[in-house]
C-alpha cells in the first residue's frame, strides 16, 4: 500500500469524512493518516450495516509525519463504512487512504496461529521494549468473541 499513490484525502480539523466498501469480496481494509508534521487527533470508525453499533478507534499522534498512523480493519459480511473524524482543531488537517486490503481473515487467523500469543487481561499493563534500530512494530489484537478495549501507546526516550 503506497499512501502516495492511493489519492490521500485531506481531512479538515472537526470534520468527518467516511469510505464505503458494499461489496462482500473486501474483507479487510488498510487506513493511513499522516499529516505534515503536526499532531492528528482523529476518531476511526467502522460501521458494519445498518442495525450494529460501530466499533470505534481514536487515533493521537504528536508528529504524524515523523510516525504515520496504519491500521488494517477486518471488514466482513460486506457493506462497511470507515468513518474518519478529525478532532483537532481546523488548522490540523489530516491526509487519510483507505484501501481494500488483500489481508482475509483467513490470513489473519493464520497470523494468530503462527505467533505465540500473550493474553492480556482486562485492566492489565505490559510493556515491549525495542532497540533503536527498530523502524516499524505490527500489533495483533484478538479476542475470543468480546469486546476489545485497549490502549496502545509508543513512548520513546
Amino acid at each position: 500500500f503506497d499512501f502516495a499513490s492511493s489519492t490521500p484525502v485531506k481531512v479538515q480539523g472537526g470534520s468527518l469524512r467516511t469510505f464505503s466498501f458494499p461489496s462482500p469480496v473486501v474483507e479487510a481494509v488498510q487506513v493511513s493518516m499522516r499529516t505534515e508534521g503536526r499532531p492528528l487527533n482523529a476518531n476511526v470508525d467502522l460501521w458494519q450495516g445498518p442495525d450494529n453499533t460501530p466499533q470505534k478507534m481514536g487515533v493521537y499522534i504528536e508528529d504524524a509525519k515523523l510516525t504515520p498512523f496504519n491500521a488494517v480493519i477486518a471488514t466482513p459480511r460486506g457493506q462497511n463504512t470507515i468513518a474518519i473524524r478529525n478532532t483537532a482543531q481546523m488548522e490540523f488537517p489530516l491526509n487519510a487512504a483507505i484501501a481494500p486490503n488483500t489481508a482475509t481473515a483467513n490470513d489473519i487467523e493464520e497470523l494468530a496461529r503462527n505467533i505465540e500469543p500473550v493474553t492480556i487481561q482486562g485492566g492489565a499493563l505490559k510493556t515491549y521494549s525495542f532497540a533503536p534500530s527498530v523502524s516499524s512494530v505490527q500489533v495483533l489484537l484478538v479476542t475470543d468473541g468480546r469486546p476489545l478495549n485497549a490502549r496502545l501507546e509508543l513512548l520513546q526516550g
